[in-house]
C-alpha cells in the first residue's frame, strides 16, 4: 500500500547560493533541524532586528564582487555583527579577519588603525577574499567551508578524500556545522514560517516514517516468495 504521508516540497527546497542542500539525507536533515532550533531564541531575534541596517550595507558591496547575497549572513555567525568582536587567535571585526589576511586584502591593521572594525572597508576586503576562494574551489558551499577552516585545509581534505562536495567531505566538527549555521540564519531571516516547521520536528518525523514504510514495502515481496516456497514444499 502506498504511503499517505507526504512532505511539502517547499520544506526541502533549501539552497545555499543556488546550490541545493540534500535534505532528503537523514544525517543532513538532522544537522539542519538541530541548527534551526539552536537559533530559535529571543537573543537571536533581537540580533536579527539590530543587524538589518548593516546587512543592507553589506549586500550591494558583495554583489559588486560577484559574491551571492547569502554570504551577508557570515558576520552574524562570526561576530554577532559587532565590530569589537575578537577571537583568541586574533581575528577581529565584523568578518573576523586575521591580521595577515586583512593586510593582504588592502586593509590597514596597526597599533592605531584597524580597518577590520570598519563595516564598509572590511566588507570590500571580504568580497575580494570570497571571490578569490570561489576561483580556487569552484563551489560557494566549499567557499563557506574554506572561510571557516582555511582554503589550504579544505583543498587538502578534497584531495585526500577525492571528493568535491561539501556534504560528502569528512571535516572537523566546527567546519561540519558551519554551513548549517549560515543556512539556519538565512532561513530565520528569509523564511521564518518554514523555519518554525522544521524546528517543530514534524518534517524529520515524517521523513523517518516514510523511510520505515518504504523499508517494509520492500520486504513484502520477499515475504510472499517465502510463503510460496513453504507451500510448494
Amino acid at each position: 500500500m502506498k504511503s499517505e504521508l507526504t512532505i511539502n516540497s517547499n520544506l526541502l527546497a533549501i539552497n545555499f547560493c543556488g546550490e541545493k542542500v540534500p535534505l532528503t539525507e537523514m544525517r543532513i536533515a538532522e544537522r539542519y533541524q538541530n541548527m534551526i532550533r539552536n537559533y530559535d531564541t529571543d537573543s537571536f531575534r533581537k540580533l536579527m532586528t539590530s543587524a538589518e541596517k548593516r546587512m543592507r550595507i553589506i549586500e550591494p558591496i558583495l554583489k559588486k564582487y560577484g559574491v551571492p547575497s547569502d554570504f551577508k549572513y557570515i558576520p552574524i555567525i562570526e561576530s554577532a555583527m559587532s565590530h569589537e568582536a575578537t577571537s583568541h587567535r586574533g581575528a577581529r571585526g565584523y568578518w573576523q579577519l586575521m591580521p595577515a589576511t586583512a593586510k593582504s586584502l588592502g586593509l590597514t591593521v596597526n597599533g592605531t588603525v584597524d580597518d577590520r572594525k570598519h563595516l564598509v572597508k572590511s566588507t570590500h576586503a571580504a568580497g575580494k577574499y570570497l571571490k578569490g576562494l570561489h576561483r580556487q574551489l569552484g563551489s560557494w558551499t566549499l567557499v563557506a567551508a574554506a572561510y571557516n577552516a582555511g582554503p589550504t585545509h579544505i583543498q587538502h581534505r578534497m584531495n585526500s578524500q577525492n571528493k568535491d562536495d561539501y556534504f560528502k567531505l569528512r571535516l572537523n566538527a566546527e567546519t561540519t556545522k558551519y554551513i548549517y549555521k549560515i543556512l539556519a540564519v538565512k532561513e530565520w531571516f528569509s523564511n521564518p514560517k518554514r523555519s518554525k516547521e522544521w524546528g517543530s520536528g514534524d518534517v524529520l518525523d515524517k521523513m523517518v516514517q516514510i523511510r520505515e514504510e518504504k523499508k517494509l514495502s520492500e520486504l513484502k515481496p520477499d515475504s510472499k516468495q517465502l510463503a510460496r516456497v513453504a507451500t510448494d514444499s
